[in-house]
């Protein structure tokens, strides 16, 4: 449906109860009183899945009970994407990426090698603590390590699951740039100056009252997979017959040829990297959208010319796809990035959004790719 002007509101007044969905509507748009939290809970009613309890899709800045002035999605809440939101005149921004560079999303940066860290929003224990400790065998407190939670569909990817991996855990840094230790041993470490990149993200949002939700785990779950589902659109390849939005039939190209069709279709900067013979002809693309694993990049690649994924681990799915290639087999895999990846599934949840939430105007901004290429 279409925003409602005030020149339509005063005309569908006059009408009556003649159309008494639309009115209720324009009272609300006119109102001005919809909160984040209750768009949240829009999405909630109608995003087709069931919503479970984490720490992913949550509210990550801002007061939930803020008055919406206009809703921004995009793959990644960037400063960038910050001041856009700002000039557009919205301040509710949906992303599908963390805002603080991590998963635990904390506003203030987290101890060794370990992110953002901090109680809230359900984060784990810090490492060399609690159950990190207890998972290393307690070193010297004889505790047992630690069973490994079992799998959830949000920590797998491929064909059918619909979700997106979360990136394995960061490992412990190397001592030489982990901060010393008191003198001595005693006493506690002064406590670390403010990270500016944080204070200054923290600074800006609190200034211009914006309130940040992360939807990435319910969202990825529908079906068609929106990530797919718009880089298909952005691409322009014909739906599939079987309707899966993994598989596509596309006009026979050369494996550079479609590398460059991405490029510029998605309008990155560098983060597309190719693997495979350039001069091989594609005429089947299978899509694995987000963090892929090896698993799905071994059952996928046999039934496809090339894979296009987000992101994958380089010892293991890009080293596959290379030792194939390396064998004559034509196969080809692409990379286009997590962010540019993201990018086409939130344009979709910003179209999808629009009926949902019609009092206050609904856009999405790229956040872009994040790299660029020495020419």
């Amino acid at each position: 449906m279409r925003e409602i002007s005030r020149r339509d509101f005063v005309a569908l007044s006059a009408a009556g109860a003649a159309a008494p969905l639309i009115l209720e509507r324009g009272l609300a748009w006119a109102a001005g009183t919809v909160t984040a939290q209750q768009i949240v809970d829009r999405i909630k009613a109608n995003i087709g899945v069931e919503w479970g309890s984490d720490d992913v899709d949550t509210f990550k800045a801002g007061d939930p009970s803020t008055v919406v002035t206009g809703v921004v999605t995009t793959s990644m809440a960037t400063l960038d994407v910050l001041q856009k939101a700002v000039a557009a005149k919205a301040n509710f921004i949906i992303t599908a990426a963390p805002t603080f560079y991590s998963r635990v999303d904390a506003s203030t940066p987290g101890g060794r090698g370990g992110g953002a860290a901090g109680p809230a929003r359900g984060a784990p224990p810090a490492r060399g603590q609690g159950a990190g400790a207890a998972a290393r065998g307690g070193r010297g407190q004889g505790a047992a390590p630690a069973a490994a939670p079992p799998p959830s569909p949000a920590t797998v990817s491929g064909p059918g699951t619909g979700a997106s991996a979360p990136m394995p855990p960061t490992p412990p840094l190397p001592q030489s740039v982990v901060p010393p230790a008191p003198p001595g041993g005693r006493g506690a470490a002064a406590p670390a100056a403010p990270d500016p990149v944080y204070a200054g993200k923290n600074a800006f949002i609190e200034k211009h009252k914006l309130v940040i939700y992360r939807l990435t785990q319910h969202w990825n779950q529908r079906t068609p997979d929106p990530r797919a589902q718009g880089l298909a659109a952005a691409m322009g390849w014909p739906r599939p017959r079987q309707g899966d939005l993994v598989h596509f039939d596309v006009t026979p190209v050369t494996l550079e040829a479609l590398a460059r069709q991405l490029k510029k279709a998605l309008q990155t900067r560098g983060g597309i990297r190719a693997i495979g013979d350039r001069s091989m002809t594609v005429r089947r693309v299978g899509l694995l959208p987000g963090y892929s694993l090896i698993q799905a990049s071994i059952a996928m690649l046999p039934t496809v010319d090339v894979i296009v994924t987000g992101e994958m681990q380089e010892w293991e799915s890009a080293t596959y796809a290379q030792d194939v290639a390396f064998a004559g087999v034509k196969k080809g895999l692409i990379s286009i990035g997590r962010v540019v990846n993201e990018a086409p599934g939130m344009q979709v949840c910003a179209d999808w959004l629009r009926p949902i939430v019609p009092e206050v105007p609904t856009r999405f901004i790229p956040a872009g790719d994040p790299y660029w290429r020495p020419l």
